[in-house]
Parts: C-alpha cells; structure tokens; sequence
C-alpha cells in the first residue's frame, strides 16, 4: 500500500512539458505561439510590427534609420491556482491509482490554465468568480482602449468581413480570429442563394483551425459566457503577432494535509486532503490597434 507524500507530487520535467503542450483549449495559446523568455514580475518586452522599408541609397549618400520601431509592452505575470480535495483515504490506494490521480490532475490544469490566460487576457476577470480583477489593467475587452469594435448583428458574415476591414483601416493584416463556439456554428451554417455553403472550411463549427486562411480557433472563453452573467464578444481578430504570452513557471502539484488552505473548513476535521497547482504566466498587447472585436451591444 503506498503512501502519498508531498515529494510524489514534484512535477516532474517532461510532466511540465505536457503541460505546457496541452494548453491548448483556449485560443489565444492557438494564436500566438508561446514566448520563451517571459520571466516572473513585469517586464519590459520589445516586438516590431510593422515591415521596414528599405532606402536606396546614391553612390556617397547618407543612409538613414529605418522608420520602423520596435515596439514596447510591459509583460505583466499573473499566478493562477487550482486546489482539489480528497478524501484522506487516497492517501493509501496503491502506486498505480496514485499515479492516474496525478496524471489526471495535470490534464485538467491544462485546461484551467489555458482557460485563464483567455479570460484574463480578453476579459480581464478572475476565472474562478467570473468578477472584474482589479490587478489586470491591459485586456482586449477593456472600456475605452483602442481595439476596435463591431456591434454583432443578424449577419455573422457582416460582422467578421467589419472585423477586418477595421484593421485594414489601420495597416494591419489579420494572422488569426478566435471564436465564440456559438458565433463559429453561425458562420458555418451560412448558406448562398443556391444553399451553398460559405464557409466550408468552418465544417460544423467544431475543432477549428482556418478561416479564410488565417488561423483560427474556437472556444467559449471568447465570451466567457461560463464565467460572465452577460457576455458580449464574440469574436476577436487580428495581427497576433502584437500579443505576446508564455509561462513564468509552474509552480508543480503540492499535497496539503493540515489546516483550511481554501476556506473550506480545516482539513483534519473534515478527513480531507488537499492537492494544490500552481502557475505563473504573463502576456502583453504590444499595440491595440492590431486587435478587432466581434461584440453584441451593451446590455
């Protein structure tokens, strides 16, 4: 009969490497590849994103600079837990059954972290309360900052061809949209006056990975309609190359066997254990401007 200790729980190197590889159910980790080097604290990150342009120079002329800048963004880190409990008595089972437990919870971090980075990063909540979290002041869902927005209609299609004419507007090139699952379903159902579909690429609107050959992604954190009393966007599109994310650290898996680590009542009293994951990520938006939102009108 083993024994569940607090040093089984370490994550191990290649467990952390599947954790990583596993976020992957929001869209924002779709959309923008993950940046190695996002450190713990803020930081100051540099991205160009625009194109250079080269000069043509005489024979004896001067060369001047180029006129496009890097741009500069303070990646904020945010630590994100999940706590579970357990009946005491798991710390007996056997080696085997131990092992799925832990293989399990880490399959279902994945899916917490990947989710968090997308309502945070979006909608600037707290994923476990669905609430305004004073501590995130940049989201692409923010009042008054300078993503663009279009008022969703009847017309799906409408709504997503005003997506991108706004960046158009600004000289950016969509590289990728992010989708409402209920929005993609919309789009994919969208039928000509012969009853052929527009959008075939879309299927049934599940599992999405092109849009009018730009990336794409499907999740209901775009709305956060499982966190948000009354969501609003439905879609977000634009140059990710403007967004940068990554993860700080993880933190690992650590067993709690005393006290009310959640304030759920204490522990011993309860014939309870708690198994605790921890993760630091960060991101920043390098310009706003490279961003469009898909929103229904304020409720």
């Amino acid at each position: 009969m083993a024994t569940l200790k607090t040093t089984d729980l370490d994550l191990a190197a290649h467990q952390g490497e599947t954790w990583s590889k596993n976020i992957t159910t929001g869209v924002l980790a779709k959309l923008a590849p993950e940046a190695p080097d996002i450190k713990v604290g803020k930081t100051d990150h540099f991205v160009f994103t625009g194109t250079p342009k080269a000069e043509l120079v005489a024979e004896g002329a001067q060369k001047s600079s180029a006129d496009d800048k890097p741009t500069k963004a303070t990646v904020n880190t945010y630590k994100v837990q999940v706590t579970y409990r357990f009946s005491d008595e798991v710390q007996y089972e056997d080696e085997e059954y131990q092992t799925q437990l832990i293989d399990n919870l880490v399959k279902n971090i994945s899916i917490a972290l990947s989710r968090a980075l997308d309502l945070v990063a979006i909608h600037g909540i707290n994923p476990k309360t669905g609430t305004a979290a004073a501590i995130v002041t940049s989201y692409f869902a923010k009042a008054g900052n300078k993503v663009a927005r279009v008022v969703a209609t009847a017309d799906a299609s409408k709504d997503i061809e005003g997506a991108a004419g706004k960046l158009q507007e600004v000289g950016y090139t969509a590289t990728g949209v992010g989708f409402d699952p209920a929005f993609a379903g919309t789009l994919a159902r969208t039928r000509n006056a012969n009853g052929v579909k527009l959008y075939p690429e879309l299927g049934l609107g599940f599992n999405i990975d092109n849009f009018q050959g730009i990336m794409a992604a499907s999740s209901d954190t775009v709305s956060g309609r499982q966190e948000i009393t009354k969501p609003r966007v439905q879609a977000i599109m634009g140059d990710f190359r403007a967004f940068k994310w990554g993860v700080a650290r993880y933190v690992g898996l650590k067993l709690i066997d005393a006290g009310d680590p959640d304030g759920a009542g204490d522990l011993n009293r309860n014939n309870e254990i708690a198994i605790r994951a921890e993760s630091i990520f960060g991101y920043a938006i390098f310009d706003e401007q490279a961003f469009a939102l898909v929103e229904k009108a304020a409720y």
